[in-house]
């Protein structure tokens, strides 16, 4: 049976819903609610919102993870990412890259949802506005500015595992 499209298919409405929705907040949420609703209401909102949304990142997250498992066997062969330099040339290469960044986003996404994302919410509660609460909410933004970046990256270098290098 091929596998092929429908995997694909899975793997690509992933990750555009993934990354997608983090554009949406970045560049129209955040910028709509800001102005709308005062700071206490403010973080309110980005916390439900946030709660709400975190089902669906996480199963973007996952399926990306199991698709993008599969499609490497299709691509390159599991035999490239388990002999010695089996990875060391395209597409096996890129494919290696990807699966590290993918690494590095999920402990990422789970230190933005799990860790300071509720703890910034936490403090905010508790103490309202105070330096505490400013820097949790920061490395939270931080967090979630890195995670787009990286979801960016990590597309970018799978457009180049099918279509060859972009630059």
């Amino acid at each position: 049976m091929n596998t092929w499209p429908l995997t694909t298919f899975l793997h690509l409405i992933a990750a555009a819903t993934w990354i997608g929705s983090m554009l949406f907040f970045v560049f129209i949420l955040v910028p709509y609610s800001k102005n709308r609703y005062d700071r206490e209401e403010y973080i309110e909102f980005l916390n439900d919102i946030g709660m709400k949304f975190r089902w669906l990142g996480w199963t973007c997250l996952f399926t990306v993870a199991i698709t993008g498992a599969f499609l490497s066997d299709i691509i390159s062969g599991w035999e490239a990412f388990t002999t010695p330099d089996g990875h060391s040339n395209p597409p096996a290469s890129t494919i290696a890259w990807k699966m590290v960044g993918g690494v590095v986003l999920f402990i990422s996404a789970a230190l933005h949802d799990f860790r300071y994302g509720p703890r910034a919410i936490e403090c905010m509660k508790q103490k309202g506005d105070c330096d505490e609460s400013r820097k949790l909410r920061g490395k939270a933004s931080n967090f979630g500015r890195f995670n787009l970046i990286l979801s960016i990256i990590i597309f970018w270098l799978g457009v180049s595992v099918i279509r060859g290098p972009i630059f």
